[in-house]
């Protein structure tokens, strides 16, 4: 098996503390040769963690040109993302990039044409989390009857002092709505793995806390292209946490606990379900090693970020708007069908 030698590109909290312990438990797949940051220091700080000295790079695109790269992993700015992938395109380097794909869809018109010329993997972890592939399965084989209505509430203990709300970027944010798409696309991603493609969005938003940087509240409510509807509800800056998405069939119902990776069917059938807990990053780096050895990028594919992002897009123009928006239009408006 050949190893593949990763560019590391950002050495932030993504790299350090997400994709650097699953490059770890995948060291037969993976080395990482080359490092680049916004500061040397930074670049090298991240290299000590590696421990296998790997090369720091003072510019990306050296880094892109040295041949000692065979993809690269980037981990920037979310406003950064159109760009660099842009380059690592024209470098004929394969990219795996962090989510969200781009500040908006507007930003992100030129994706979809770059990853028909090379590869290019947007790293969306919670596509690859057991338990709402889990969920996905149960749903289709019918355990709680056809889905009718879900709701999905969500509240994050952000406070001033947390290290997502302390990054500068995210503090004054170029992308939309900043946590509200930074971390909404995550579960959009999961709401469709389960339920499938979304229609229409009607939502409402509040910025309640300064220290956040945008849009900290948000309420969508969604029509699914099968005619199921719910809610999705998320606050930043909550006291407390909670992450729960339930799905009312009309047989039975299904609640989701990503946090402790349980599924619970109650109604006429009882049932519950401990799947492995994982965040995903491993499975996420396994399967990027396969589609660079052949296989089909399904999990990874651009058009399923950017359809992701057009539903938190949808949501907020919502809001602003006051009017129902439809996804679809969204992505035709960009050309991006």
């Amino acid at each position: 098996m050949t190893k593949v030698r990763l560019g590391i590109v950002g050495a932030g909290i993504a790299s350090r503390e997400l994709h650097l312990p699953a490059l770890r438990k995948l060291d037969e797949l993976y080395e990482i040769t080359a490092v680049n940051s916004r500061t040397v220091e930074k670049a090298e700080d991240f290299a000590r963690l590696v421990g296998t000295n790997p090369r720091i790079f003072r510019s990306y695109d050296d880094m892109l040109g040295s041949g000692e790269i065979d993809a690269v992993v980037l981990a920037v700015p979310i406003s950064l993302n159109p760009g660099m992938i842009k380059r690592a395109v024209e470098a004929k380097v394969p990219v795996i990039c962090e989510k969200p794909v781009a500040p908006n869809i507007s930003a992100a018109t030129e994706m979809l044409a770059l990853s028909r010329e090379a590869m290019v993997y947007i790293a969306e972890n919670y596509r690859h989390i057991p338990v709402y592939r889990e969920a996905a399965k149960m749903v289709s084989q019918g355990k709680i009857g056809r889905p009718v209505v879900f709701s999905w509430q969500k509240w994050v203990a952000f406070g001033r002092d947390n290290k997502y709300v302390q990054t500068g970027w995210r503090q004054s944010p170029k992308h939309i709505g900043g946590f509200i798409s930074d971390g909404g696309v995550h579960d959009m991603a999961a709401l469709r793995a389960v339920l499938g493609e979304v229609l229409e969005v009607s939502g409402f938003s509040a910025r309640n806390f300064d220290f956040l940087g945008a849009e900290d509240t948000a309420i969508f409510n969604i029509r699914l292209e099968s005619g199921v509807t719910g809610d999705y509800s998320v606050f930043y800056g909550s006291p407390v946490a909670r992450n729960r998405l339930d799905i009312v069939g009309d047989e039975a119902m299904i609640s989701i606990d990503k946090d402790m990776a349980e599924l619970t069917i109650s109604g006429n059938r009882k049932e519950r379900i401990l799947v492995n807990k994982s965040d995903g990053f491993v499975e996420e780096f396994r399967d990027f090693y396969r589609v660079l050895n052949g296989q089909k990028n399904v999990l990874g594919s651009v058009l399923e970020a950017l359809k992701d992002l057009a539903i938190v897009e949808a949501g907020l123009l919502s809001s602003k708007e006051r009017k129902i928006v439809g996804v679809g239009g969204l992505l035709m408006g960009s050309d991006l069908r």
